[in-house]
């Protein structure tokens, strides 16, 4: 029985990922006793869902919803999109936060609702952020207090 109790705890704590810039590192999910698997910075397509400024969401303007996306690459490349033109660069990942490098991008005009949300993201990704992931959201904030909300696919 005892190795039977041994390996449920190994196995329970090899379960338990934590990816945040920022998190408090406590994996468990309000006293239910259930273990919560975050999804990694990298190799995970985020979709941006709402746009921040000092913590406070927006969502996405009609008709750019969920056509913004980004990919955190394990070489520290970032691709997407910003809600109209693809774009590539690079994002160091530290425990202190995320830094973007200059952003290469595609340069074609697309409605206004897309250029919005693209001229938002082009102002957060840039320079040095915070960023937390918790559960499926990744939340990235820029000095100024402009940010992004992004979800991930859920994991099954």
């Amino acid at each position: 029985m005892a190795v039977s109790v041994l390996t449920l705890l190994t196995l329970a704590a090899c379960g338990t990922e934590t990816s945040s810039g920022s998190g408090s590192g406590d994996d468990s999910e309000g006293g239910s006793g259930t273990v919560r698997t975050e999804p990694a910075l990298t190799d995970v397509r985020w979709t941006v869902s709402a746009l921040t400024t000092d913590g406070k969401r927006t969502p996405a303007p009609a008709g750019a919803e969920e056509k913004a996306r980004l990919t955190f690459g394990e070489d520290g490349s970032v691709q997407g999109s910003l809600g109209c033109n693809s774009f590539h660069g690079t994002a160091k990942v530290s425990d202190a936060g995320i830094t973007f490098g200059p952003l290469v991008s595609t340069k074609k005009m697309c409605p206004g609702p897309e250029m919005e949300v693209e001229r938002a993201l082009l102002g957060v990704l840039k320079g040095t952020t915070r960023y937390a992931i918790e559960q499926n959201s990744l939340s990235v904030e820029a000095e100024t207090g402009k940010g992004l909300r992004a979800t991930a696919p859920a994991a099954g």
